[in-house]
């Protein structure tokens, strides 16, 4: 049984236990490396007090140079198990006895080492001065085997470790079971009731509460889960009907629609087939088996009992590059879309293909259609788009000689009308003998004439901005505003008007052409606010992030207009009033419209009969700068 499967209980016991055990090696840790430090300190004492005795029995030896004495007094080490290696050395450093003396001639330092003690290995190494008088006669060499004291010592202290661990578990267990029931019985009785909810499938059972810590709580949100599964399990079991009822309609639907299906695949006119791709040993397409394939297949490709077998047999000169983009798309997954002509049968086909069901089957589903009259189609198209572009060309010498005979007719007409206007101008000097009818048809001829003339000079503006080269500059746009409306006398209208203009930003454009567009919209503002109270003419711009465009506007509070007739108002000669309310030639918002367009901007109104107007043209943000 896992730890994740482990009953709640015995959990809590064993974390009890688990924690004592590491408590209790942890301090048996700490102390076995006290003790083992005190250890290693008392073998070097006890060694080299060993030491000491034996160089002070060594000093008449040495002095004497005896080496009878000296190994005799060496052979007294034999009363020391550990002691494996003894050595006593002259003052001028060379080996004067050892012990054992049938140990190997190698196995003592061929020198004495430095005074002192030292750990090599498992072995404890002590060098010991004998002195005689504060002179040194030689050096005695001592080596004790320190492992088997060591595990001697380990094992001394692990039993009685073992024990102590083995007696504090014993009590941390009992304790452990008394303390586990205070959590773990409320979880088990929680637990229990949780069994036979389960299994009586009776949500009216409840929890009993104990205490009011976090199980308390927990058994409260128990409860409450209870009150509303149980009136969840009303409403399921009432769904549940209605369901069964509408899956057993569905299920009549869904029979009903897999006949549809197979009616609509066996009856579709694109040709439809499913192919599983063969590959040789080094995974290279080389073949591919039709698993299914739909009437309409049969009728486009002319493969007849194409199901279940092979392209290479039905077609043994078969192209390899279709095997090719087969074998990529179902070992890819990336669909394809593309167009074939088959030359053989002198058709086109649109084919869409893509990887079908499980990747490791390598599958591969097909669905084309015949586009031979799309494609026949789209070549009478093209040839269509060449005539129209021949066409186009026609038409834009034809309007550019239409301009040049407007301009013409235009220029020429002056002449006359000038002539018309002076002999009328000098008829009105000499208006005396005339009756008050003939001074009126005198004065009707002066208006048509200057009439007349402002028409001229509206058609030779038109025709000129539809010729004239863009000079394009950096414009100061209040400025121009301003000598637009001094050097046009618009402010003085005879009558007061309120002007509201905003700063506007300076723009890369044509001065002489913007200019024209600020002085037909201006002019075209100031007259039909002619005939209102308080006339109000507003200039400003926004800025249309969606479109990425500088927006200008003039707005006034005149006559305005009917939106249902707004796509007349930027029409050659096209007026929404007559000459009789609002003088006009019909010319200046169609020259707005054709020097905006140039200028790369769009022109449009808004407006409402007896409210006003609002004529909008728009510059591209890249033509503004700050």
């Amino acid at each position: 049984m896992t730890l994740q499967d482990m009953p709640i209980r015995r959990k809590l016991m064993l974390i009890m236990l688990v924690i004592t055990l590491v408590v209790m090696a942890l301090m048996r840790g700490a102390f076995f490396a006290y003790e083992y430090s005190i250890f290693r300190r008392a073998l070097v004492r006890q060694t080299a007090t060993l030491g000491g005795i034996l160089a002070a029995n060594s000093t008449a030896a040495l002095a004497f140079e005896n080496q009878d004495d000296a190994r005799e007094i060496l052979a007294a080490l034999r009363a020391e198990p550990y002691i494996d290696t003894a050595a006593l050395y002259d003052g001028n450093g060379r080996l004067f006895a050892r012990y054992p003396e049938a140990m190997p001639a190698g196995t003592c330092p061929p020198v004495p080492g430095p005074d002192g003690h030292r750990f090599v290995g498992s072995h404890l190494e002590v060098f010991q001065p004998v002195l005689q008088r504060d002179r040194r006669l030689g050096t005695l060499y001592l080596r004790l085997d320190s492992g088997t004291p060591l595990r001697e010592f380990l094992w001394g202290s692990t039993q009685i470790a073992a024990g102590a661990m083995a007696l504090v578990l014993f009590v941390a267990y009992f304790v452990s079971r008394r303390l586990q029931r205070q959590i773990s019985q409320p979880i088990l009785d929680l637990a229990g009731t949780a069994r036979t909810i389960s299994g009586q499938r009776d949500y009216s059972v409840r929890a009993t509460k104990v205490g009011a810590n976090e199980l308390g709580q927990l058994t409260d949100a128990f409860n409450q889960m209870l009150d509303e599964i149980q009136l969840l399990n009303q409403d399921l079991e009432r769904r549940v009907v209605e369901r069964t009822a509408q899956l057993e309609a569905a299920n009549t639907q869904l029979q009903h629609s897999r006949a549809e299906l197979r009616s609509l695949f066996e009856s579709i006119d694109e040709g439809y087939c499913i192919i599983e791709m063969l590959f040789d040993g080094q995974n290279r397409p080389v073949d591919y088996r039709f698993l299914t394939i739909n009437p309409a297949f049969e009728k486009q490709t002319g493969l007849v009992n194409a199901e279940g077998r092979r392209m290479r047999e039905l077609a043994p000169e078969h192209e390899a590059h279709w095997f090719e983009t087969y074998g990529r798309i179902a070992l890819t997954g990336e669909p394809a879309r593309f167009q074939n002509h088959a030359a053989q049968l002198h058709r086109w086909f649109d084919v869409y293909a893509f990887r079908y069901g499980d990747p490791a089957k390598r599958q591969v589903a097909i669905l084309f259609n015949n586009i031979t009259e799309r494609k026949q189609a789209e070549d009478r198209i093209r040839q269509l788009n060449a005539d129209l572009l021949q066409r186009a060309a026609q038409l834009e010498a034809a309007n550019q000689e239409l301009e040049a005979f407007s301009y013409s007719v235009s220029h020429d007409l002056r002449a006359p009308l000038r002539h018309i206007d002076g002999f009328a101008g000098l008829l009105r000097k000499n208006a005396a003998t005339l009756d008050d009818q003939g001074r009126r048809h005198l004065d009707t001829i002066s208006g048509a004439a200057r009439q007349m003339g402002r028409l001229i000079d509206d058609l030779l503006s038109f025709s000129r901005m539809g010729r004239a080269q863009i000079q394009s500059t950096e414009v100061d746009q209040d400025a121009l505003l301003a000598a637009v409306i001094r050097e046009n006398s618009l402010q003085k209208t005879g009558r007061p008007v309120e002007w509201r203009i905003a700063p506007l930003p300076r723009v890369q454009a044509d001065p002489a052409m913007l200019r024209q567009v600020w002085l037909n919209l201006l002019d075209n503002a100031v007259k039909y606010t002619g005939k209102v109270p308080g006339p109000r003419i507003e200039v400003g711009h926004r800025q249309d992030v969606a479109t990425c465009e500088q927006v200008f506007f003039v707005r006034d509070n005149g006559a305005g207009f009917d939106m249902r007739y707004v796509d007349k108002l930027f029409g050659v000669f096209q007026r929404l009033h007559g000459p009789a309310e609002f003088e006009g030639t019909g010319i200046g918002l169609a020259n707005v419209r054709r020097i905006v367009t140039r200028l790369g901007g769009r022109t449009w109104a808004e407006g409402r009969v007896g409210a006003g107007a609002t004529f909008y043209f728009s510059l591209p943000a890249t033509s503004v700068h700050p």
